[in-house]
């Protein structure tokens, strides 16, 4: 028997690979553990403001009474309103103008003329900024999860505000 001072040895190793092979069979790590985690390191680590969802009982998720199970087909949204101290930003989706219409255009306004923009997607990110009365377009999006960061491309004091991950 070894002492816990002593440097591993080839057993202590190979006990500690069973040891991890156990746990990954018994109780694996999530699979968008690793999403949800960049997520929230990318929000500490910008101290951003994060928005809240406006009406969030027009949205359906997982496990909703109308939803899913319950054989009635949720209802889409026109558009989904975010708002935060400094800051509100309204979106609509809908089809793209691409050829292949398997994309999404998002049509979106801010309080912030000038504002920037930026929809991040599991398939990389979009940046516009807006026009003089808050309006922008995002288009060519992929269909999937997405998020919003609007900052202040003035003012690099002014915390970013990040919306929370909606469906398009």
């Amino acid at each position: 028997m070894s002492s816990h001072t002593d440097a591993l040895d080839d057993r202590d190793l190979a006990n500690l690979a069973h040891v991890r092979d156990l746990f990954a069979h018994a109780d694996p790590v999530p699979g968008e553990l690793a999403e949800r985690v960049k997520f929230e390191i990318t929000v500490r680590a910008l101290h951003a403001e994060v928005a809240e969802l406006m009406d969030s009982a027009l949205l359906t998720t997982r496990g909703a009474e109308a939803g899913v199970g319950a054989g009635v087909e949720p209802t889409p949204t026109d558009s989904v309103t975010f708002t935060a101290a400094s800051v509100s930003l309204m979106v609509s989706a809908g089809p793209s103008e691409a050829a292949d219409g398997d994309l999404v255009r998002v049509d979106g306004w801010v309080t912030t003329p000038g504002a920037q923009i930026e929809a991040v997607t599991s398939e990389g990110s979009s940046v516009v900024i807006s026009d003089a009365h808050g309006r922008f377009v995002l288009d060519d999006l992929p269909h999937g999860p997405v998020h919003f960061v609007v900052t202040d491309p003035d003012d690099k004091d002014v915390r970013p505000v990040i919306t929370p991950t909606i469906q398009i």
